[in-house]
């Protein structure tokens, strides 16, 4: 069998899960290396901004006529102990080939409206085979990880605080709001009992308080507060968004407390991580 030159060119191919394809060739001056790649891992709150893209590329060796490249894509969960390979994921788990004396092979693939929360990688099979298709050689590697974080935004309520309004029978409710999440929160409302109050927004790692007017709790008893409560926000968690509170008013008349600050309820809040 003789030998390949290194001036041969590459054969290029560009496969993408969206079903597009373009091949390529280049003249390298040498033959590319044994390798599996992540090109590119894009992280957005939206499905369609989400996307990995993975090379493969490996040289001509002697006695081999034809390259072949398999990607299998992976994914792993949060909680689970195990990748699990992808079946169905279009353009992966199939053997591409390059043409016949050439001096390397390289191929991409790229996946769009990757899963969140979710971590991806591909195992990258190789086989030499010669010009009677029998196999020369194999190989494998295994890509890097790209990581898939649910970007979208987490609202939680924090402590509450309370003094008694001038009118009787209400109280005015100071609640602190977070956005624990990944990106930006539009307007939402947030409610004390029966009262509500508006927010316009809040930045990723932000926290506001926010006043509410609403009839008095009683001493002793709790009181619900929520955040988005007209769920307006596409949260990545939404179990988090109404808490109990106990109480922050003192005794069970106006007059003892009127103006003056409450007890603060934090000691009592549902934690959430920042």
């Amino acid at each position: 069998m003789r030998r390949l030159p290194a001036i041969v060119p590459l054969l290029v191919a560009l496969t993408a899960a969206t079903g597009s394809a373009a091949a390529e060739e280049t003249s390298p001056t040498q033959p590319p290396p044994l390798m599996a790649a992540v090109e590119a891992c894009s992280r957005s709150a939206l499905p369609a901004g989400r996307l990995v893209s993975f090379v493969g590329s490996m040289p001509a060796i002697a006695g081999a006529e034809r390259m072949q490249m398999r990607f299998d894509l992976e994914r792993l969960r949060p909680g689970e102990r195990r990748w699990w390979r992808i079946r169905g994921a279009r353009g992966f788990g199939a053997w591409e080939c390059s043409d016949p004396g050439r001096a390397g092979f390289v191929f991409h693939k790229r996946v769009d409206g990757l899963q969140a929360a979710a971590s991806y990688r591909a195992t990258v099979r190789f086989r030499w085979e010669d010009a009677d298709g029998r196999l020369v050689r194999s190989a494998q590697r295994r890509t890097a990880v790209c990581a898939q974080p649910d970007m979208r935004p987490n609202l939680v309520p924090g402590p509450i605080n309370a003094v008694f309004d001038a009118r009787p029978g209400l109280a005015v409710y100071t609640l602190v709001v977070r956005n624990t999440g990944r990106s930006p929160a539009g307007a939402f409302s947030v409610r004390v009992g029966s009262g509500t109050a508006e927010l316009k927004g809040l930045r990723p790692q932000e926290q506001r308080t926010v006043v509410v007017v609403a009839p008095m709790c009683l001493a002793g008893t709790t009181t619900l507060a929520e955040v988005d409560a007209d769920r307006r926000v596409d949260e990545s968690d939404e179990r988090g968004n109404a808490a109990p509170r106990r109480c922050p008013l003192w005794g069970g008349s106006r007059s003892r407390a009127t103006g003056r600050r409450s007890i603060d309820s934090s000691d009592h809040e549902d934690r959430h991580p920042s």
